[in-house]
């Protein structure tokens, strides 16, 4: 066995030293030829090799391609969404903390005042007298018990009518500035009194009533307060009615007269108040 290997080993190396002096003997352009030869045939196995590694980074770059656009796709189309349940998040957000702002208002003018309310809420209108009535969803029941000609308060507190008329469920309100709604009001400033009347001229505007009857020898100012004085019985005193627009003496001179804006915005009632105890 041992001098099988070293024959082995000698005709390797006698191979190999024929090898060199043939190439050392023989002319160059036989010499390039054969190294031409003798590398064309490891070349397979080069370009083999290098065109693995070429397809195995080309998959990798395809796998982190796929994925990322994916990615990037399923962002894109959540975008819109999330930017609209945020927006709509935010709106009622807003809508919730103006509730809040108004309860909370309107639980703390009804810890200020002397009477005792009870919530209503307006669920019609009159077609034939659109700005001068609305329906509530109270009535003469045991819960309610309401009854005529009781105070109607916006939520804020401001004068807005007396009950007309009584049901068993619904109660329609006579809302101030109907010719059928007068009462006696006064200045807060000077404490003048007068009474307050449907315009007698028009006026497109439905919050604009008349204080009338008030003295020559006053100083009636835009933007005076206007108060109920109690006086009559109607409406207790010292509930909010508007301000002042502007005046003028009467035609007959003998007292002074004054456009007045409802502080109550009668057109936008959702809820009212009913005065029960007064």
């Amino acid at each position: 066995m041992k001098r099988f290997f070293y024959k082995s080993q000698q005709t390797a190396v006698g191979a190999v030293l024929l090898t060199v002096f043939l190439l050392l003997v023989m002319p160059e352009g036989v010499r390039a030829r054969l190294k031409s030869a003798i590398g064309g045939l490891f070349l397979p196995a080069v370009s083999i090799s290098t065109t693995g590694k070429a397809a195995l980074k080309s998959l990798g770059q395809l796998g982190v391609s796929d994925r990322d656009p994916f990615l990037t796709n399923q962002t894109l189309d959540q975008g819109p969404g999330a930017a609209s349940s945020i927006t709509e998040l935010q709106l009622e957000n807003d809508r919730l903390a103006g509730e809040n702002k108004r309860l909370r208002d309107a639980a703390g003018w009804e810890q200020r005042i002397p009477w005792e309310t009870r919530l209503a809420r307006v669920v019609g209108r009159d077609p034939f007298n659109w700005w001068r009535r609305i329906k509530i969803n109270l009535g003469t029941n045991k819960e309610a018990r309401l009854r005529l000609n009781q105070p109607i308060i916006s939520v804020r507190g401001e004068l807005v009518g007396r009950i007309s008329e009584v049901g068993p469920l619904t109660s329609w309100v006579l809302l101030v500035g109907d010719p059928n709604c007068r009462f006696s009001a006064l200045l807060k400033e000077s404490r003048s009194q007068g009474g307050i009347v449907s315009p007698r001229q028009y006026s497109a505007d439905p919050r604009v009533v008349e204080l009338t009857y008030l003295p020559n020898d006053i100083e009636v100012r835009p933007g005076q307060a206007v108060v109920t004085s109690g006086m009559g019985g109607a409406f207790p005193k010292e509930i909010p009615v508007g301000q002042v627009v502007d005046s003028w003496v009467s035609k007959n001179g003998l007292y002074t007269e004054a456009r007045v804006k409802l502080h109550a915005n009668l057109n936008q009632l959702e809820n009212v108040r009913v005065l029960t105890k007064y």
